[in-house]
């Protein structure tokens, strides 16, 4: 049986460089719309490197954050040095088991929640909630409205990675690494949220920001992705290599940059 290893494990250092933050917008939108005081008990579900744990912790807030990653929990310890109030779990969300029997003011989870079991996820978050305490969720995704340039530069490089792929990979003794696309159908996330019969969606906010990546960015944030690293545990380094420069190749002979429209979406649900 082929074992499955976590998303992440291995481009944690790649992630933690080329991954966007959130608008400082959408943090301060988290902390009104949740009431958020300094002496509240917060909970993150899969921190990650704390892109979105350092946005808090800058803030003054305390915050328990559950990473499953011992390699992206690594980058969180190292960055939260200087924040004292933020303590790091490293556990699934679905077996941690609330040391301290606390019970949380906010609990919030960026572009992680989809990862987590569906038949515990809310349910969980219930039981960890305070009376009225509210639930944060948000993701973002690449916009329909992205460039057509861009559009057609994806496109090509989907082209080259599908050839290497199909004359390279090789699948035998590689572990599965365990992939989403955090992609879902309109109104999905929001559906869910409200079919859990847990929670009230009391508000949804959307931002844009556009990212322009150089050639050698655009790469590392392809390596970022877990159903592309994937490929890449599957591949010869040197077969990377040649696979790498001819996406550099394709992009610097398209404008040297790579810009991507990104849609954030801000989930504030209550605890009924």
């Amino acid at each position: 049986m082929t074992k499955k290893i976590e998303p992440y494990k291995g481009i944690a250092g790649i992630y933690e460089e080329i991954r966007p933050s959130y608008p400082e917008r959408l943090i301060d939108d988290v902390i009104r719309k949740t009431n958020l005081k300094l002496d509240d008990n917060i909970l993150e579900i899969g921190a990650g490197t704390g892109k979105a744990t350092i946005q808090l912790a800058e803030r003054g807030f305390k915050i328990d954050a559950i990473e499953i990653g011992e390699d992206m929990a690594e980058i969180l310890r190292d960055k939260c040095v200087n924040y004292p109030k933020v303590s790091i779990h490293v556990s699934s969300f679905e077996e941690w088991s609330n040391p301290n029997n606390q019970k949380y003011d906010m609990i919030f989870s960026a572009q992680s929640f989809h990862w987590i079991d569906k038949n515990v996820k809310y349910k969980k978050c219930h039981e960890l909630l305070k009376d009225e305490g509210y639930l944060a969720l948000f993701w973002y995704i690449s916009s329909d409205d992205t460039l057509e340039e861009t559009r057609e530069i994806n496109k090509k490089v989907d082209e080259i990675v599908k050839k290497y792929v199909a004359g390279y990979f090789k699948n035998e003794g590689k572990p599965e690494r365990l992939k989403h696309d955090g992609v879902y159908k309109e109104d999905e996330r929001k559906a869910e949220i409200i079919s859990s019969v847990l929670f009230d969606l009391i508000d949804k906010i959307e931002y844009t920001h556009e990212i322009k990546n150089n050639a050698e960015q655009y790469l590392k944030a392809m390596k970022s992705v877990p159903a592309n690293a994937s490929i890449l545990d599957g591949l010869e380094d040197n077969i990377i290599d040649k696979m790498d420069n001819e996406i550099i190749e394709l992009i610097n002979n398209h404008g040297s940059y790579v810009g991507t429209l990104f849609n954030y979406s801000l989930y504030i649900a209550k605890k009924i």
